[in-house]
């Protein structure tokens, strides 16, 4: 087992809010010591641990104390009571803060650099690196108060990144920048954690800290409300932020049973045993997303000819995905749907019944539906996969369930050499002009 590199223990940090300028004066000169402020709790009772390579992310709305825990984190600011333990160099990532806007894009990686003890040597030796890739060109030797908020960012990560701290501390860096800058961050980081350094991630796009980050805390309220494995704990926030409703009041979640289905009349003549013995997979109490209209109570990826699980595939198979589906209120033109992504949280593949040139009118409280997608399954380069499901209408969400039902591809012809997202099945090559005598 790793050691811990981060051991906050206790953590309370409270700031004193004055309603007038001048009460800091009255305080500060009260010989009876009346208080003139009031305490904002910021964060209270705040503990936790980081092993070293681990990458956690955290999530929580603006104003839970998430900034905060952060600067304390990297010695900008003490806590009020507590103990923090941090082993290694600590670099913080955060847009706006920690250049002297006075000085050059050069001066300001010097003198980061400078604060975590590196000497003039160990400096020169980096900023060329830092210069590539932060890549803005001659505005590198330009006062930073003349950049724009993007550039402000390639230079912030540009010299974090590479001046090689044990911890990396994010917090919201890629939310500024081109999309081509944001893969490039994406990358490094990638790097920096397979070299055992340990990554602490801070950003409002959950599929983000989803698919990057191992564990993940959500702070509320300057408290950690929830932590654990990543997927759970963004799908448990994003169901929040959209809907407002902690998880044990969703009642999509572990309060329902999950209704038995058998071919059910008001769905499609399609039945179980058209598949054989069905390995279902349950989907109860399955952390999920939605405003409750509509509960996947279970789901199955099968072999189209003798419904055998389809875990291990090559490509070109044909497959079977059911989903059954109970309906707890009306819904005008639902919309039923899946995306399967790849190891690295990039959709591959999506579709969904009107894709498919199916419309559903309506569908009724109390029905129980299947839904059934039949496809050949295109040929996808080879690695790890896995579903996200889900029904909607318009733009509203009735329930999502993401990272469901894994499966494999592994393709052992010379196309499964090939490194896109999916293979080409029908190709051909000509050359023209070349004497193949010669070539031979």
């Amino acid at each position: 087992m790793s050691q811990a590199v981060i051991q906050v223990q206790n953590v309370s940090k409270f700031f004193r809010i004055y309603d007038r300028p001048s009460d800091r004066l009255k305080e500060a000169f009260s010989f009876a010591r009346k208080q003139y402020h009031t305490n904002y709790p910021a964060l209270r009772d705040v503990s936790f641990e980081v092993r070293k390579g681990d990458f956690l992310g955290i999530v929580g709305r603006n104003g839970a104390g998430k900034s905060t825990l952060l600067k304390i984190l990297s010695r900008e600011l003490s806590p009020t009571q507590g103990t923090v333990h941090i082993t290694g160099k600590v670099s913080l990532l955060q847009l706006g803060v920690g250049f002297d806007p006075e000085l050059t894009g050069v001066d300001n990686a010097r003198f980061a650099s400078k604060l975590l003890g590196y000497n003039d040597r160990e400096i020169d030796a980096k900023l060329e690196e830092i210069i590539a890739f932060a890549d803005i060109g001659e505005f590198i030797y330009h006062p930073v108060k003349t950049y724009s908020s993007g550039m402000y960012s390639r230079l912030s990560f540009a010299v974090g990144i590479n001046i090689d701290p044990d911890i990396l501390i994010a917090d919201e860096v890629l939310s500024v920048g081109d999309m081509r800058f944001s893969q490039k961050c994406l990358r490094k980081m990638r790097e920096f954690k397979e070299r055992g350094k340990t990554v602490i991630f801070v950003s409002h796009d959950m599929q983000s800290v989803s698919a990057f980050c191992d564990t993940a805390m959500w702070i509320k309220d300057g408290s950690i409300f929830m932590s654990g494995d990543a997927k759970h704990v963004t799908t448990s926030f994003q169901n929040y932020m959209l809907y407002d409703k902690l998880p044990e009041q969703y009642e999509g979640v572990a309060e329902i049973e999950s209704p038995q289905l058998s071919a059910p009349a008001s769905s499609p003549a399609v039945a179980a045993d058209d598949f054989g013995e069905v390995d279902w997979i349950d989907l109860k109490g399955v952390a999920s997303v939605g405003d409750g209209r509509a509960e996947i109570s279970r789901m199955a990826l099968v072999l189209a000819h003798g419904g055998r699980p389809a875990r291990s595939l090559r490509g070109n198979e044909d497959v079977v995905l059911l989903m059954d589906i109970r309906v707890k209120a009306d819904m005008v033109a639902p919309q039923i749907g899946f995306v399967v992504y790849n190891r690295q949280g990039l959709p591959a593949l999506h579709t969904n019944n009107e894709i498919c040139g199916f419309e559903v009118a309506s569908l009724t409280e109390g029905q129980s539906v299947r839904a059934v997608f039949r496809l050949k399954l295109p040929g996808l380069a080879n690695g790890d996969y896995i579903f996200s499901i889900g029904i909607q209408t318009g733009l509203d969400m009735a329930h999502k369930i993401d990272d469901i039902c894994e499966f494999n591809v592994k393709r052992l012809d010379l196309k499964g050499t090939q490194c896109g997202y999916a293979i080409i099945e029908q190709e051909r090559f000509e050359l023209h002009g070349a004497d193949q005598e010669k070539m031979l």
